[in-house]
């Protein structure tokens, strides 16, 4: 049987014209593809949950929800993606809020670079669905920005609509190795339970 094996490695020089380069980050353990531009492609990091995520009117970081960042850290482009299934009990009547969240903790100690409340409440019906967070990378710099929003789909009104934002400035300029995952605080009253998460990121 014919095996490859490729060294991990950090993120290679630019290849001449004509040429690209495939190679495997040292941090996340994932193939990366870099062409004659210098522009990165590929899915260098994704998580999934293994158990379900309580959320009982405080704001909760979602297991498995965390996006290793690959060695060359954030870059313009990069797009990170959250689908979650969710039921909630008959409680609960705000509007939820979802937080994009950088660091090395993966708990909500981790800094909130993006937070999106949602534009229409929870009604006090059981309801469950699927919600979809995305948070896309404007640019990398002292005044790096994150764009981004939430979709929901369920079989009623019960978890609330969705809504899309852009983070305040912040620098994301030397982020390899932290994390970027996500927090939810389904309101006052509310009790959320998030069977599923996955992750990825995607440039």
């Amino acid at each position: 049987m014919a095996d490859i094996l490729i060294d991990n490695q950090a993120a290679p020089t630019t290849p001449a014209a004509g040429k690209s380069v495939l190679w495997v980050d040292s941090t996340t353990k994932k193939y990366v593809m870099t062409d004659d531009a210098g522009k990165r492609h590929g899915q260098p990091s994704s998580n999934a949950s293994t158990a379900s995520t309580t959320i009982s009117s405080v704001d909760t970081y979602i297991a498995n929800s965390g996006l290793l960042l690959p060695s060359y850290g954030m870059e313009a482009g990069m797009c990170f993606r959250w689908w979650l299934t969710a039921t909630k009990t008959a409680a609960g009547t705000v509007a939820a809020i979802y937080q994009v969240r950088i660091g090395s903790a993966q708990t909500t100690a981790d800094t909130s670079r993006l937070s999106l409340t949602a534009t229409t409440a929870q009604t006090a019906a059981v309801s469950s669905g699927v919600i979809q967070v995305i948070a896309l990378v404007r640019n990398v710099g002292a005044s790096g920005v994150l764009a981004g929003g939430v979709g929901v789909q369920s079989n009623n009104a019960g978890l609330g609509s969705g809504i899309s934002g852009v983070s305040a400035s912040f620098d994301n300029s030397a982020l390899a190795g932290q994390f970027v995952g996500l927090s939810i605080n389904s309101g006052t009253s509310a009790v959320w339970t998030v069977e599923t998460c996955y992750a990825e990121l995607e440039q």
